[in-house]
Order: structure tokens, then C-alpha cells, then sequence
């Protein structure tokens, strides 16, 4: 590609997306080079600049040409109270990890939680023996150091990992009192609620409240609170949580949350016919989970949440001293087919092995 195409195109996408959008792409060819294929935003964005510049920039190689080196053109400095305050974000984020790792670290090394020392203990129920879920601490010890933990944070949006955990070792056959995980859950999701409001989605992303509430609100049949929650989520939103987890999942978060508005706003659909028809199964197969809730079709939701479990269960087994719970189970599917499930789907009966995967809904648990 010559200079004056490039500065064509270049002329023509900082007309089109804002400064931020443009420093995200411009700073991405460097982890573009290390990948065999471009990510699903990238391909967005790409897509939306070829149009209207009349240049074709949505290969790889096209994309390096054009915006290489261009990142500090367009990195706007934070003020010094945005800088402040996301230096305060996180410091308290290092913190929590920290206490979250000595916890951890404490239950690991107490001999009386390993039975024997190193060796992993038997599973608690069935569906951690289908899962091959074994742990070398005690699960129970960990439900109690999260109660605690989450009893000294209070009111707080952060506490929802907490929750989602905490339904994860009831799946698995821990003792987890349901009233205070309720109390826990209501007051977490709340706190959420309250976190769109204010419109401070900027600082700590939109990603894992709006999932995990979605989550929560399934679980425990809060129909109100999941609308309440849902009404901030535009097909315009583009992902906010930067890591290996896939951006069109993320995408399909923004889709599942469309789903409880009312009407079924149309940039949802596109954004859900672009994942289904992703690169990548484990999205495909989530998309048709989505679609089938959208079609209203049983039939559909039934063996399209079926095949995303047997999909998920090709992984390795589980870590015997995994420190997240929730990354055993396809935290994904179920809350996707909770969404089904408030959306009026009906509950499935699926094989064993299929079933061990999805946790029972509160209100259905026997």
C-alpha cells in the first residue's frame, strides 16, 4: 500500500470513530502481529472503514500497513483526576487479589484441609464425580472463608464473583446456607444496578457485572432486578474487559441482556447473526443458544445447549487445586440458558452427562 492510500484511509477512519476507538486499534497491531487471525472487534471496525473508505484494510496484513505506529498520534493523556482515580481503581484491585491469594494460600497449606496431604479428596456428589471435579483442600472451608469475606466488603458490585462462586460449590456439593447467599446475591446485583446508573462503566468495564448479574438473576428467579439490570446493555456497546476470554462472548452477553428490553432491537440480531457465524465453535455453538431463545424454539434450545456442553466437555479436567471454582463449569451456557429459561423456555431434561454441567436454577432444586 503507497503513503497516499494510507493517509487516505487514515483521513477517513479519524472521521469515523472517536479518539479512544482509534488509539485501541492503532495500539493493537503489535498484539495483532503475534496472532494467526484478527479478533471479532477488529474485524468490526475494519469492515465499518473499508466501506467508506473504498479501500479494502480487513486482512491482517492491510491492517499492520495502515496503523502501524500511529498509536501515540491519537493516546490522549487522563486528566489528573481520571489518572487518580483509576491509580485508586488499581490499587484496591491489587489488594484484592492479594487477600484473595492468601486465603487461598492459607487453606492450601492447612493440614487439616488436605486429606490426605497432596492427595485429591473424593468428589462430594454426582455431578463432581461426572465433571472429574476432585479438590486437595476443603471445599466447605472455602464456602466459609467467602461468606466472610464478602460480610466484611458489604455492599458491593464485587461480591457477585463471590455469589456465582458460591452456587458453584453448591453445585458441586458444598453446604452453602441459601438464605444468606440470596441476601448476598440481591444486595450484589443491586449494587450493580446502581454502578449503570451512575454511569461509571468507563473505569472498571461493563463486562462481568452485566454477566455476572445476569447469572444471579437467573439463578434466583429475580425477574425484576434482571430487566432493571439488562436496560443499560445497546447493541452500540463494544467489549470492555481485556483478556484471553473471547470478545464476540462478550458480544453475546450484550445480546442476552437485549433479550429482556421488551422489543428485540435490531442491532442485537446483527450482532448475533455475526457470531453465529463465528471462526470459533465454542461462540457458534452459544450463539445458537441465544438464537433458539430469541425464536422462542424448544426444540432448538434444547439441543443447541446440549451440543455447547459437549463441546465444553472435550477440556482438560479440572485443576485438583483450582483457586475459581466457576472455571470448571461452562459458566457461559448456563447463563445463557438461564436467560432461556426467565424467557420462558422449559427446563431439559438432558442425559446425566449433560446435566452435571448445568446448575439447577434455586427454585428447581431438589
Amino acid at each position: 500500500m503507497d503513503d497516499s492510500t494510507r493517509d487516505q484511509v487514515l483521513a477517513v477512519a479519524e472521521e469515523l470513530f472517536d479518539r479512544d476507538s482509534l488509539y485501541k486499534l492503532a495500539a493493537s497491531v503489535v498484539e495483532a502481529r503475534k496472532r494467526k487471525s484478527l479478533r471479532f472487534w477488529q474485524d468490526e471496525m475494519l469492515s465499518e472503514l473499508s466501506k467508506h473508505a473504498g479501500v479494502d484494510v480487513t486482512s491482517k496484513l492491510h491492517f499492520i500497513e495502515v496503523f502501524k505506529g500511529t498509536a501515540d498520534k491519537y493516546y490522549t493523556p487522563p486528566s489528573p483526576e481520571e489518572q487518580a482515580e483509576l491509580d485508586e481503581a488499581k490499587g484496591q484491585l491489587r489488594d484484592q487479589v492479594s487477600e484473595i491469594g492468601k486465603t487461598i494460600r492459607k487453606i492450601a497449606r492447612g493440614g487439616e484441609y488436605i486429606i490426605p496431604p497432596g492427595v485429591p479428596q473424593e468428589p462430594l456428589n454426582d455431578a463432581a464425580r461426572e465433571i472429574g471435579f476432585h479438590v486437595t483442600f476443603s471445599l466447605q472451608e472455602l464456602v466459609e472463608s467467602l461468606l466472610q469475606h464478602a460480610e466484611e466488603d458489604g455492599h458491593n458490585k464485587r461480591n457477585q464473583h463471590i455469589c456465582c462462586e458460591l452456587i458453584c460449590a453448591r453445585h458441586l456439593g458444598a453446604n452453602v446456607p441459601l438464605p444468606k447467599l440470596i441476601k448476598l446475591a440481591s444486595d450484589s446485583v443491586d449494587s450493580a444496578i446502581e454502578y449503570f446508573d451512575a454511569g461509571k462503566t468507563s473505569l472498571d468495564g461493563w463486562y462481568r457485572p452485566l454477566s455476572e448479574g445476569i447469572f444471579l438473576c437467573g439463578y434466583l428467579d429475580m425477574n425484576e432486578r434482571m430487566e432493571r439490570l439488562c436496560q443499560w446493555a445497546t447493541p452500540r456497546k463494544k467489549p470492555g474487559y481485556e483478556s484471553p476470554l473471547d470478545s464476540e462472548i462478550q458480544e453475546l452477553t450484550l445480546v442476552t441482556a437485549g433479550l429482556f428490553q421488551g422489543d428485540f432491537k435490531p442491532g442485537f440480531g446483527r450482532k448475533l447473526s455475526r457470531c453465529s457465524d463465528s471462526r470459533k465453535a465454542r461462540v457458534r455453538l452459544l450463539a445458537n443458544i441465544v438464537q433458539a431463545i430469541v425464536d422462542e424454539d424448544q426444540d432448538a434450545f434444547h439441543v443447541s445447549t446440549q451440543k455447547a456442553v459437549q463441546n465444553y466437555r472435550k477440556r482438560r479436567a479440572p485443576d485438583p487445586n483450582l483457586a475459581l471454582l466457576s472455571e470448571c463449569l461452562p459458566v457461559h451456557i448456563n447463563t445463557a440458558y438461564y436467560a432461556g429459561l426467565c424467557r420462558g423456555m422449559s427446563r431439559c431434561d438432558f442425559p446425566d452427562n449433560i446435566a452435571a454441567y448445568l446448575y439447577r436454577p434455586m427454585s428447581t432444586e431438589t
